[in-house]
């Protein structure tokens, strides 16, 4: 493990995210972490995907932990999964995080991690786990106890946060985080003499360098659609973390580079390569999938074309030389007198296609030519309220609209807009609608086939049934 992947801390919890609590004389808890967790291990989705609480992960570390000797001023710490609420209902809100335990030694000798076993009963069954007394620490933040504002009665909830132990001789943290560390300290118990880190940027923009490649091996894939991908906390990675299956992501050309916004943010914007390509090509090298726990599935990449007119033009080839990577290792799906599904499927949009003034629009020729086109792996996005003949599966992928432009009548989905729906699947491609209504009528539009739903808050996907 090299000294650049953990940077040295003297206080884990500061002022600026920490909220303080009374204080006692010694053995106290003396700030909350900024984050909510679920205590207990929940279902979410309709009780079809079980998630990591709390006190689960707190088992975890503390098994591992036990009896190892922590030097004076050293730490002791390991990441692991959990389940990020959102001071919410964990049964229908969240996101899959990371909490990271550590046990700081402050003194000047030796802090042992108590071995002592600690006896349970589980179903007329005793059970012996060791690190009884770190255990008895860390869950003092999830205890429905008098003054502990680390604990949210509503949800049962908690924060984490800083206890300490002995006259503050030794703190025992545990604080949520959306990103995850180095991977040597996931589900790994290290000592060192600097606390852990999550991964930063690496000077690449809103992305994750290097790409944490084992973040996905437990995710549960769903048919979300991560619209203005790169806006989120980690482009890419955010999405991935969530189960989404598609991300959408706006690029402008400048020179030779695509650069990613919603808005032009200049030459000097974060890449499509930095944030895409490169994170995609290593994740499939690495984990040869997308979402490991199911191999098979692959990821659409929606890519909405900013420019116009001859900045169009030259936005296509850079897109088409941009994507050499995963092309040349055989990630990405194309057509060949067939489609031939990859794990990867590129889709234009926006002004990569022909669309504002005519009922009948059509792909423009670069998607239907070899020369511009290789091996056809750039599919385009027909609009699905409008004359769709043009577009088949030799050319086209999703079929997309406003969702008021092509259901302007609302839900439940019916007359025009479901005979469209219905051509739109028999041509064989993935539905979306954007500015779709509220999180309270998301299962109805997935109930209505609708294939990807257009998702800005990602962790209400918790709630749905796929």
């Amino acid at each position: 493990m090299s000294a650049n992947q953990f940077f040295i801390a003297s206080l884990l919890v500061s002022a600026s995210f920490a909220s303080p609590t009374a204080r006692a004389k010694s053995d106290y808890i003396s700030s909350c972490g900024p984050d909510w967790m679920s205590i207990n291990d929940v279902k979410t989705n309709r009780g079809t995907i079980q998630r990591i609480g709390y006190n689960t992960a707190v088992n975890s570390f503390c098994n591992k932990a036990a009896g190892i000797s922590v030097g004076a001023g050293a730490y002791t710490s390991m990441a692991t999964r959990v389940w990020l609420d959102y001071g919410s209902n964990p049964e229908t809100t969240g996101l899959n995080g990371w909490v990271y335990f550590e046990i700081h030694n402050k003194q000047n000798s030796a802090h042992v991690v108590d071995s002592k076993v600690m006896i349970t009963m589980l179903r007329d069954k005793r059970l012996k786990t060791p690190g009884a007394s770190c255990k008895q620490y860390l869950k003092k933040f999830s205890e429905n106890t008098s003054g502990n504002k680390c604990y949210g009665p509503t949800n049962k909830d908690t924060k984490g946060g800083t206890w300490q132990v002995g006259n503050d001789a030794i703190s025992y943290h545990a604080l949520a985080n959306k990103l995850p560390p180095y991977a040597d300290s996931v589900d790994k118990v290290v000592t060192l003499q600097g606390a852990i880190a999550a991964l930063g940027n690496g000077g690449k923009g809103n992305t994750l360098e290097p790409f944490p490649t084992y973040a996905f091996d437990d995710v549960a894939p769903f048919a979300c659609h991560s619209h203005n991908d790169y806006t989120r906390d980690k482009a890419l990675y955010s999405a991935l973390s969530a189960g989404c299956i598609s991300v959408e992501a706006d690029i402008w050309m400048h020179g030779t580079k695509l650069v990613v916004g919603h808005t032009n943010p200049g030459s000097n914007g974060p890449t499509f390569v930095d944030l895409y390509v490169n994170p995609l090509k290593k994740l499939l090298d690495d984990r040869r999938a997308i979402f490991p726990a199911k191999p098979a599935q692959a990821l659409s990449l929606l890519v909405d074309f900013k420019n116009s007119g001859a900045d169009a033009q030259k936005s296509w080839d850079q897109l088409v030389a941009d994507l050499k990577p995963l092309r040349d290792a055989g990630y990405l799906s194309y057509y060949d007198g067939s489609f031939r599904q990859g794990l990867i499927t590129v889709v234009a949009t926006g002004n990569a296609i022909k669309d504002s003034t005519t009922s009948a629009p059509s792909p423009i020729s670069n998607a239907l030519s070899d020369a511009t086109n290789p091996r056809r792996e750039i599919f385009v996005d027909a609009v699905i309220h409008k004359d769709m003949s043009h577009f088949d599966s030799s050319n086209a992928y999703f079929a997309s609209a406003k969702w008021s432009d092509a259901v302007p009548n609302g839900l439940p989905i019916s007359g025009a807009a479901r005979t469209k729906l219905d051509e739109a699947h028999s041509k064989g491609f993935k539905v979306r609608y954007w500015e779709i209504p509220g999180k309270d009528r998301w299962q109805q539009i997935v109930d209505a086939g609708v294939d990807l739903l257009n998702v800005d808050d990602l962790q209400y996907v918790a709630g749905l049934e796929w």
